[in-house]
């Protein structure tokens, strides 16, 4: 009996734009699935063989599909998106199971959800993990392709937003169905035309450059703060080695070095004790930056105050890495149970918190402490294995905003305006954050203008910087009519009630009436021209052929469809029964009313499948001023 196996059918479709029903762009891809009708395919197997295969990725529990032609497609999409996330790559729909289409007799068509406008990965996940399925349904040893995994992880990682922020950001939008589309490279467009904002990473439309510039030269943002009265550690600039065992001899230890213009914590070495220690952080700092400091280590617990728009809206104690001991077990047992936490992972990878080596500062800092890896902590206390105290060194953030004096946060916004940020992270040093500064002391030992969040800011943050959902009104006209001013007479009742009217047509693209792009490709490029513009208030899209069958729609939904009529010719005729299906297709995306060219019979029997929805019947000439009325009201 031949074994089961998955054969490519035919050329991927890919569909950068809006398919209804499917939330992100997608890819369609023809596969020809030959399975015995005789023996079954033990799913439970396959899933565990593909899940021992796929090491450290989170497959979804797959459903209770009867036909197993279905199973099987239903793991094809999914897994594919769990080897994308994997990635730390945009891919939101993952639990939406889309069910395949029927491309022919033999061919099923997989519909894969895609990152935002490109459908490289989705390709590359699937052409690995068809091979992989095909090897362990004929019960083969998965070795072969087991070795190319991570190579396919790797080589999926280069396509990734950079950072942690920008994949929270884009999934607290999906979730909050704020419209996403990428600009370049990190910058993310969140919204419409104009209530659309950009983002790159914690960076907003609104973050000066000469702030973040500023923000990161340590010695300039102290001098500013200093000069400001705002409470800042000592420090001077190390050229070498020696100059920096000269300063902390200066400034008394213990002291951090640190590099003067880099951000999250890299190359920095707190409570610095000894000449030889502030000799081998120098040489390490001096590795990343050509600007290096010795800085007055301020004794205080270090807290990360999150600011945006004049407002503290985030404050956490970021606790050293470490373990606390319990009187039984070793430094080595408690550290190993510590990194098992599934929260934690390696470095630069999405893991909310990060593992804890037992390297040469671990065993330093318990050589400061007079312990061992062997050493067994009496109960309840901590010991130290990390000198800087952030989350990426291993740390632990603790929230702590309930607690904080009004007068520390009043500190921390402060810091922020006098560098002319939106959004900033201020490290405070302080002994207890729920005593004013002004009694007890306190440093502001850094200012960050690209601040790393915990994973539940971002949704605050779009809440602020995003307004209802970033969305603007969307009029989707189908079909042309035999009053060629038509679209003309929408755009001037539109324009009439004070809103920067953008409409696209076939023969050009027009802002306010005013001509910005000639004979558009197709009405998603027009789409995208307008989503894009900050000048646009409200959208109209003329569809007169059926380009988004293959591009998909510019918009994931529209607030009303208008049937015109009649569209455009198909080879010579009207082809109705098309041009009826097609109006169908465009209402899945429509979150309003439907507007229905009476003088145009042939929508007549469309009427019928419109019973449940708010349907306008009007005479052409009547419909601009409806439509005004319409959104005006809305």
């Amino acid at each position: 009996m031949a074994p089961h196996r998955i054969e490519w059918a035919g050329s991927p479709q890919f569909f950068p734009g809006y398919v209804p029903g499917w939330g992100q762009p997608g890819l369609l891809v023809p596969l020809s699935l030959h399975l015995s009708d005789v023996q079954e395919i033990d799913f439970v197997q396959l899933d565990e063989k593909i899940q021992a295969l796929l090491r450290g990725v989170v497959l979804p529990v797959p459903s209770k599909a009867q036909i197993a032609t279905a199973q099987l497609l239903e793991r094809l999409q999914t897994w594919t998106a769990a080897l994308m996330r994997h990635a730390g790559l945009p891919v939101f729909r993952a639990e939406v199971r889309i069910e395949a289409i029927k491309i022919k007799l033999g061919v099923e068509g997989l519909v894969l959800a895609c990152p935002l406008q490109t459908h490289h990965a989705a390709m590359a996940a699937l052409r690995w993990l068809v091979p992989a399925v095909n090897v362990a349904l004929a019960g083969e040893p998965l070795a072969a392709v087991a070795d190319q995994f991570q190579v396919l992880i790797k080589s999926l990682r280069v396509g990734a937003p950079q950072g942690l922020n920008t994949l929270r950001f884009l999934e607290a939008a999906d979730k909050a169905g704020i419209p996403l589309q990428r600009v370049w490279g990190n910058v993310h467009q969140f919204g419409w035309g104009a209530q659309a904002r950009w983002l790159d990473s914690s960076f907003t439309d609104a973050t000066p450059n000469i702030s973040t510039q500023l923000a990161r030269n340590k010695l300039a943002t102290s001098a500013l703060l200093r000069q400001a009265g705002i409470p800042v550690p000592d420090h001077g600039r190390a050229l070498d080695a020696d100059a920096a065992v000269k300063l902390a001899d200066q400034l008394g230890y213990p002291v951090v070095v640190k590099p003067a213009d880099l951000d999250g914590g890299k190359g920095v070495a707190a409570g610095l004790k000894t000449a030889a220690a502030v000799r081998k952080a120098f040489e390490a700092a001096a590795k990343l930056s050509s600007v290096v400091l010795v800085e007055k280590h301020f004794e205080g617990r270090d807290y990360r105050l999150q600011v945006f728009q004049k407002e503290v809206f985030w404050v956490a104690e970021r606790v050293p890495g470490g373990v606390t001991g319990d009187g039984l077990r070793s430094v080595t047992d408690l550290l190993a149970e510590l990194n098992a936490d599934p929260r934690r992972g390696e470095p630069g990878t999405p893991a909310l918190l990060k593992l804890i080596p037992l390297d040469d500062e671990a065993l330093e800092l318990l050589s400061e402490q007079s312990l061992s890896p062997l050493a067994i902590p009496s109960k309840d206390v901590f010991v130290r294995l990390r000198r800087n105290a952030n989350v990426a060194s291993g740390g632990l953030p603790v929230p702590a905003l309930a607690q904080a004096h009004p007068d520390n946060l009043a500190l921390a916004v402060r810091a922020a305006q006098l560098l002319r940020l939106d959004l900033a992270g201020v490290d405070l040093l302080i002994p207890d954050i729920s005593r004013s500064w002004l009694a007890s002391g306190a440093a502001i030992c850094e200012v960050n203008a690209q601040p790393q969040m915990s994973s539940h800011l971002q949704a605050y943050v779009l809440s602020r910087l995003v307004k209802e959902q970033g969305r603007i009104p969307v009029v989707m006209v189908l079909g042309l009519t035999s009053e060629p001013t038509f679209a003309a007479r929408i755009g001037e009742a539109l324009s009439s009630t004070g809103w920067r009217v953008g409409m696209a047509t076939p023969e050009a693209v027009t802002l306010e009436g005013r001509v910005v792009m000639k004979n558009p490709k197709h009405v998603y490029a027009a789409g995208l021209a307008l989503v894009g513009d900050p000048l646009v208030d409200l959208i109209v899209l003329c569809v007169s052929d059926e380009s988004i069958h293959k591009t998909g729609l510019p918009v994931d939904r529209f607030d009303v469809l208008v049937l015109a009529g009649p569209p455009e010719a198909v080879d010579g005729a009207p082809a109705w029964s098309r041009w009826r299906g097609f109006a169908q297709f465009l209402l899945k995306s429509c979150a309003g009313p439907v507007m229905v060219n009476m003088e145009c019979p042939q929508w007549s029997d469309l009427l019928p499948h419109l019973s449940a929805r708010d349907v306008r019947s009007m005479p052409l000439g009547q419909i601009p001023a409806c439509l005004s009325r319409e959104l005006l009201d809305n």
